[in-house]
């Protein structure tokens, strides 16, 4: 339900040289009586990039223990889905940077899969930083995820992924 994102997760895409890398994943789910999201703070990593290269690695991940829908009982459940005590994070390993199509391309580490990605990024630099954002629609089957029910109503497999985050020269 909370993909994370996954993520974020995804995506420390920083633009110059090293940069330490934080933000927010996003999720929008929906389930047979309407949709619903949460928020999870705590994207973090450290990012490469060579401009001359257009080489872009590093690593980005997500405390999947971390996610707020305001809903107690569907964080549980969410924690539950992604089996916490035995994965207790989501990753971004990040792999290089297709500037024709403006995609980040990495692996992404979620619940034991490590499934190849490619997740269009929007970037802009602000006074040294770098500001992006990502969104993409993730499928909770692809990584071995169920998801979750309530009186007997499965939120849907497909959710939206939403990243937005900042890197900081290091």
């Amino acid at each position: 339900m909370r993909a994370l994102a996954v993520w974020f997760f995804l995506l420390g895409a920083a633009w110059a040289a090293g940069y330490a890398v934080s933000g927010e994943v996003a999720y929008q789910a929906r389930a047979p009586l309407g949709a619903f999201g949460g928020v999870n703070r705590t994207l973090k990593g450290q990012v490469e990039f060579d401009p001359g290269s257009r080489r872009l690695q590093g690593r980005v991940c997500v405390d999947l223990s971390a996610w707020d829908s305001k809903e107690p009982l569907r964080d549980r459940h969410t924690r539950e889905m992604f089996e916490v005590e035995r994965f207790p994070e989501a990753c971004l390993l990040l792999k290089g940077y297709d500037e024709a199509t403006g995609q980040v391309l990495g692996v992404l580490d979620l619940h034991g899969v490590r499934r190849e990605v490619a997740v269009p990024v929007r970037y802009r630099l602000e006074g040294g930083r770098l500001v992006f954002s990502a969104e993409f629609a993730l499928s909770l089957s692809d990584y071995g995820l169920r998801a979750p029910s309530f009186m007997g109503m499965r939120v849907q497999d497909r959710v939206v992924v939403k990243v937005e985050g900042q890197g900081v020269v290091r």
